[in-house]
C-alpha cells in the first residue's frame, strides 16, 4: 500500500481471502476493498497521523480485526502491517491470515471489537456539530449503510407531535419518499406503528419479520403501505432517544434484506448509539435554544427601523460573534429630539450575557433621554448616571460615540464626542478617507470625566462611518487592522453605499469567517441633490 492509502501489490493470497483479483484491486483505496465502513474512517485518521507525526498504532504489531469480502460479509483476520524500508514516500505491507477457523466465539470478538471501534467514531462525529438539524443529519447518515438500509429520526414536539426530522438512505430517492410520506400523513402518538410505541414506552422495539398485514396495521395511510412495500421492508428496529430521562424522540433502523433480519445483538447496539446521540441532540437543541433567545434580546437592543432624515441615508449593520449563544454588548441608535436635531450613537459594554444586555439596554434609553444639543454634554450625564448605585454590573463599564445631527442648505452638520470609543471615518465623494479626532475615558470609569464635541461637516457625497471593535478585531489575533488599514479598506469602498457599503466593510474584515467580537456599524451619508 502507498502512503496515499491505494493498493500498490496484490498477490495470489489476497485475491483469496478477499474475493478480488489483482486486476480489481490495484489502485484502488485499500479502505474501500476490505476494511468495514464502520472502521474506514479510524483506518483513514491511523495513516494521516502516521504520515504527518510518525506515530503509529499497529505497525509490526500483531493485530486481530475484522474484514471485508468482495461480496459484502464481514471475517475476521489477522493482521501485521510493517513500513519497507527506505522506500520513500513511504511504503506498507500487510500480512493477513484468516482465521474464520478459529471458530464462532472468536469471530463474535472480533465484530464486539468493530462495534465498540464504531460507537467510539459515533462519539466524535455526534459531538462535533452544535446545530440541531446538523446533527440529526449525522447521526442517520453514520448507520447508512454500516448498520441499516434505511434510518429514520423522528422528533417528538412538546405539543405531543411527531415530527420526522430526516432520513437516510443508500438510495437518495427513497429517504426523500420516507420524509414526504411523514409529512403527508403524520404518525398519532396514540397509534400503533413502533415509533409511537416506543415514544409512549421509551423501550426499544425489535420487528424480525415485517410481514405484509403487519405493515398494513402500522400503515397511517394507503400510501403508506405502498410505500413499505415498495421499498422493500423486511426488518426493523426502533429505538428511543432519551437524554436526561425525557425521550426527545427516536431512531429507527430499516433492512430491506430477506436473508439478513435483525437481531437482539443488533438492537443492543443500537441502543448504545441511540444514548449516545440523545445527549448529543439533547446539547445541540440546548445550544440553538439558547442562541435564539440571545438573538431576540439582542434584536431588543437594536433599533427596529432607523429614522429618516432629509437628505441623508442611514445604514445599520450589526454581525453577531461565532458563538452567538450570549447577548453582546455593542449597540446603535438614532433617533430625533428637539428642532431639527437627530442623536446618533454607537457603543460597546464589557463582557456578554443578561448583565451586558441590561447595561447595554440602560445606555441606549438614557442617552435618549439625556438627548442634547451639546454632545458632550450627553456623554458627561450617562458617566453620572452608570456610577449611580445600584450598579447593572460588576464592571459598568462601556464605550460611547454620541453624535448630534442637523441639515442645512448644503451639508449635514454633525457634533461627535467619544467616551472610549474607536474614533469614526469619513469617507469624501473624491474617496479621500479621514479620521475625525475624538477621544476620551471610558463611562464608568471615573468621576466628572472631561469629553469634548469636534465638529464635522458632510457634504453631498460624504459617508461618516461608525463602528465598533469588532469590526477591526473580527480576525483577532491572527490580525488586527490598525488605523492605516482601516483607512485604506475604507478608501477601498469608495462607490458603494448603503447595504453594499456595509457588507463591504464587513465582508473584509471578517475575509468569510465567523467574527471574534460582535460588529456594530453606522453609514451616515450626505445625498447628493
Amino acid at each position: 500500500m502507498g502512503s496515499d492509502g491505494r493498493v500498490c501489490d496484490w498477490n495470489p493470497a489476497a485475491e483469496q481471502i478477499f474475493g478480488r483479483s489483482r486486476a480489481d484491486a490495484l489502485g484502488k483505496e485499500l479502505a474501500e476493498l476490505v476494511i468495514p465502513g464502520a472502521l474506514r474512517d479510524a483506518h483513514r485518521n491511523a495513516l494521516r497521523r502516521y504520515l504527518e507525526t510518525g506515530e503509529a498504532s499497529i505497525l509490526d504489531r500483531r493485530v486481530e480485526l475484522s474484514a471485508q469480502h468482495s461480496d459484502g460479509s464481514e471475517f475476521p483476520i489477522e493482521l501485521t502491517v510493517s513500513r519497507i524500508p527506505a522506500a520513500d514516500p513511504p511504503l506498507f505491507v500487510g500480512f493477513v491470515r484468516d482465521i474464520q477457523e478459529r471458530g464462532v466465539a472468536q469471530a463474535e470478538n472480533v465484530r464486539l471489537q468493530q462495534r465498540m471501534v464504531f460507537l467510539a467514531q459515533a462519539g466524535l462525529t455526534l459531538d462535533s456539530s452544535l446545530e440541531f438539524d446538523d446533527t440529526l443529519h449525522r447521526l442517520v447518515d453514520l448507520v447508512v449503510p454500516e448498520l441499516a438500509d434505511i434510518a429514520v429520526v423522528d422528533v417528538l414536539e412538546e405539543t405531543g407531535a411527531i415530527r420526522t426530522a430526516v432520513a437516510s438512505a443508500a438510495d437518495p430517492e427513497a429517504a426523500r419518499a420516507v420524509e414526504q410520506m411523514r409529512r403527508d400523513h403524520p404518525l398519532e402518538l396514540e397509534g400503533p406503528h413502533p415509533v409511537a410505541e416506543v415514544l409512549r414506552s421509551g423501550r426499544p422495539s425489535l420487528q424480525a419479520a415485517m410481514t405484509s398485514g403487519f405493515q398494513r396495521t402500522i400503515a397511517a395511510a394507503p400510501e403508506h403501505y405502498e410505500l413499505m412495500r415498495r421499498l422493500r421492508y423486511r426488518s426493523a428496529i426502533v429505538v428511543p432517544l432519551r437524554a436526561h430521562h425525557h425521550v426527545l424522540g427516536t431512531l429507527s433502523l430499516l433492512s430491506t434484506r430477506d436473508d439478513e433480519p435483525y437481531q437482539e445483538s443488533d438492537m443492543a447496539l443500537a441502543a448504545d448509539l441511540a444514548r449516545r446521540a440523545a445527549l448529543a441532540i439533547d446539547n445541540a437543541r440546548m445550544f440553538e435554544t439558547t442562541r435564539d433567545l440571545a438573538r431576540m434580546l439582542q434584536a431588543s437592543l437594536l433599533p427596529r427601523e432607523l429614522p429618516t432624515i432629509p437628505g441623508v441615508r442611514i445604514t445599520g449593520r450589526y454581525r453577531a460573534a461565532a458563538q452567538g449563544q450570549e447577548v453582546g454588548g455593542d449597540f446603535y441608535d438614532v433617533f430625533a429630539f428637539g428642532d431639527g436635531l437627530w442623536g446618533i450613537s454607537i457603543g460597546d459594554v464589557c463582557g456578554k450575557g443578561p448583565e451586558a444586555a441590561a447595561l447595554t439596554a440602560f445606555a441606549r434609553y438614557t442617552l435618549r433621554a439625556l438627548a442634547h444639543a451639546d454632545a458632550a454634554r450627553v456623554l458627561r450625564d450617562l458617566n453620572e448616571s452608570a456610577l449611580r448605585p445600584p450598579p447593572l454590573a460588576p464592571e459598568q463599564l462601556l464605550t460611547v460615540l454620541f453624535a448630534v445631527a442637523s441639515v442645512d442648505e448644503d451639508a449635514l452638520a454633525v457634533e461627535i464626542a467619544s467616551a472610549g470609543h474607536p474614533a469614526p471615518l469619513v469617507r469624501r465623494a473624491d474617496g479621500a478617507v479621514e479620521h475625525v479626532p475624538v477621544a476620551g475615558p471610558l463611562i464608568g470609569l471615573m468621576d466628572a470625566p472631561g469629553y469634548r464635541g469636534v465638529r464635522v461637516a458632510l457634504a453631498p457625497g460624504d459617508a461618516l462611518l461608525l463602528y465598533t471593535d469588532g469590526l477591526t478585531d473580527a480576525r483577532a489575533p491572527d490580525e488586527i487592522l490598525d488605523d492605516r488599514a482601516l483607512v485604506e479598506l475604507v478608501a477601498r469602498s469608495a462607490g458603494l453605499t448603503g447595504e453594499a457599503l456595509t457588507a463591504f466593510l464587513e465582508g473584509s474584515a471578517t475575509r468569510g469567517e465567523d467574527p471574534r467580537d460582535d460588529i456594530a456599524l453606522l453609514a451616515i451619508e450626505r445625498l447628493s441633490a
